[in-house]
């Protein structure tokens, strides 16, 4: 079944982009403890890999198992969007998402992420370029080769199909789906007027958060402004998928129904608990296992990287431990394998 089919067929529970966070070692360690319906990758700048931005292809590095997978882009130049579409068509991804709703300054500083919202018009630009960029792809007019990057992106680029086992052309390629991933509002909600623009663009699915860029990640969710929003989008036969404040499996189902989404993203309540996609209870001997094997996929993919930025993740592991200051005070100081590996006893003493 191709991804498009996929998404009619059922409500989704799908693993939230998070930057910084979702990166194929995370998802990887997610897909082993429970592969969610759909999976996004964590945002990559359109216009940083439509220029050449070698390392920033390592966010979207991913596995094969973890289909159904979105890539999932950022920026505000929308020829950066062609391109940028044009690149993730030929790495093979099921969807391609557009962020217009994340709330980090260094982003909407610079016009893009959730500051799209007050830029109709150029929101617009940046749909129609990544559907154009899609539709040049899929009927061979345009190529990787033709977009103008260097010969060190395209190496990059192979280099992912090969970690991916992508191996396929436009010519045996389902056409991926174009989604955007948006909030309610900048200062306040704008549903009335800011989702009916976006269905207006005829997206396969929309991903809302229930809060502003003003709230950041601060406050609680507004779902019945998620539900207002799903009104629109069964008016334009277009599925909906909500976000924002859902902690359990159960949750999720019963929002579905609730709010009359189409599907729940969950984002940080997988973070350092991916048995959230299981509704199960881990022991302290699966906690410190899982962590190990995301320790053990981290270097595996990104072999010239350091540990440092696994630490956060340590810490969640432990979150709830009996000793978890003692833990804490140890984690911080992990910088290799083996000496987390070492704090086997530590972990597994009450």
């Amino acid at each position: 079944m191709d991804f498009r089919e996929f998404i009619h067929s059922q409500k989704i529970i799908a693993l939230s982009p998070m930057d910084g966070v979702t990166d194929c070692s995370y998802r990887q360690t997610q897909c082993f403890v429970k592969k969610p319906d759909v999976i996004f990758t964590e945002f990559v700048s359109a216009e940083g890999i439509s220029r050449g931005g070698v390392r920033l292809y390592d966010q979207l590095l991913y596995g094969n198992n973890e289909r159904y997978i979105v890539g999932q882009i950022f920026g505000k130049d929308p020829e950066s969007f062609y391109k940028a579409a044009v690149i993730l068509c030929h790495l093979g991804f099921d969807g391609i998402d557009i962020n217009m709703g994340c709330p980090a300054k260094t982003v909407t500083q610079h016009g893009s992420g959730a500051a799209l919202i007050e830029k109709p018009e150029v929101a617009s630009q940046i749909i129609n370029s990544t559907r154009q960029g899609i539709e040049d792809y899929c009927s061979g007019k345009t190529t990787v080769t033709d977009i103008g990057i260097k010969q060190s992106s395209l190496d990059v680029i192979e280099r992912n199909c090969l970690f991916s086992e992508y191996t396929g052309t436009y010519k045996d390629y389902q056409k991926p789906t174009l989604s955007v991933k948006t909030r309610v509002g900048v200062t306040h909600n704008v549903v009335p007027v800011w989702i009916p623009h976006l269905l207006s663009h005829n997206l396969d699915f929309l991903s809302l958060h229930g809060r502003t860029l003003k709230q950041g990640y601060s406050g609680l969710a507004d779902w019945e402004a998620i539900k207002l929003a799903a009104s629109f989008a069964k008016e334009a036969g277009t599925l909906i998928w909500g976000n924002g404040d859902v902690t359990t499996l159960p949750q999720a189902y019963e929002y579905i129904d609730k709010y009359n989404v189409d599907g729940i993203l969950i984002g940080r309540s997988s973070m350092g608990n991916p048995w959230v996609f299981t509704n199960t209870e881990p022991s302290l001997k699966d906690k410190f296992s899982l962590m190990c094997y995301h320790a053990d996929q981290f270097t595996r993919i990104f072999p010239h990287r350091r540990l440092d930025p696994l630490r956060r993740h340590f810490l969640l592991y432990a979150s709830g431990h009996p000793r978890a200051k003692q833990l804490r005070e140890k984690i911080v100081h992990v910088n290799t394998i083996a000496e987390l590996y070492a704090l086997e006893e530590d972990f597994l003493t009450c």
